[in-house]
């Protein structure tokens, strides 16, 4: 059953998911999955592979549809949302593989995310139909938001040929040009070297206090998680195992048995 209301005078989470379970034919994916996340934190979803994670960002994106329970964004129902609506309510969300166009200059490559909540939409935009005013707007909001990153000296380049962990910081980029409240980060210190994943770690808690956001994020990097989180919520197998911080879930037994395993 979903649980109940908290009591007390609680902060209202941005998000809520309540009791959600996903199936796909006889496997379950996700099984009763609740968590609140509080404005302006850093919430990490764990766990090891197949347990469940990325599913959860996909019920959050609309691109799974739950099978039961509930996901709320800011006292709205979020499931009964169009998937195309997601980036128009306040969400954003960048993937585990870099998906940038490499013939387009950075600057483009972040208007695409702009692109997506605005009047005139990308294709349009593209066309240059009725777009002339709206891209000047935003032109001028995406070179902002790429000095905020300290890319704007790289803002009329091509994206083909820059280094990796730049192109992770111009995918933030894009996804903050839509101007979320909420942004879910896949995976992404996947293909970084450590050195780079430091920098992330950094980088991220960075867009969280300029941007003001909340970020739910994916991530099997283990001390980047401990680092950046605020709080942390542990799946195994569909459902929540753990939850709670850093220093809480790093010595939860049942945490360290689903990564390790039982002793022999």
């Amino acid at each position: 059953m979903p649980r109940s209301d908290v009591a007390g005078g609680a902060a209202t989470p941005l998000l809520a998911v309540d009791a959600v379970g996903v199936r796909f034919g006889g496997v379950v994916a996700l099984d009763g999955l609740s968590f609140d996340i509080e404005p302006g934190t850093i919430c990490a979803l764990i766990g090891p592979n197949g347990a469940g994670k990325t599913t959860l960002f996909n019920v959050v994106s609309r691109l799974y549809e739950a099978s039961e329970g509930r996901v709320t964004f800011d006292g709205q129902d979020l499931l009964a949302r169009a998937p195309h609506d997601i980036v128009k309510v306040g969400i954003a969300r960048t993937f585990q593989n870099v998906a940038l166009f490499p013939a387009l200059t950075v600057l483009e490559n972040v208007m695409v995310g702009a692109h997506t909540s605005g009047k005139v939409g990308f294709g349009r935009a593209m066309l240059r139909i009725g777009a002339a005013k709206e891209d000047r707007a935003l032109r001028r909001q995406c070179l902002e938001t790429l000095g905020r990153l300290s890319l704007d000296d790289i803002a009329h380049r091509p994206a083909a040929g820059l280094p990796f962990g730049t192109l992770k910081r111009i995918e933030f980029a894009r996804a903050l040009a839509s101007e979320p409240r909420l942004l879910l980060l896949d995976e992404p210190a996947n293909g970084l070297t450590h050195a780079e994943v430091d920098e992330l770690g950094a980088t991220i808690r960075h867009i969280r206090d300029q941007f003001d956001l909340t970020m739910l994020l994916v991530e099997h990097h283990m001390a980047m998680v401990m680092a950046i989180s605020d709080h942390i919520v542990v799946l195994d197998f569909g459902r929540k195992i753990a939850e709670g911080t850093p220093e809480v879930v790093r010595d939860d037994p049942k945490v360290i048995e689903a990564y390790l395993g039982t002793p022999a």
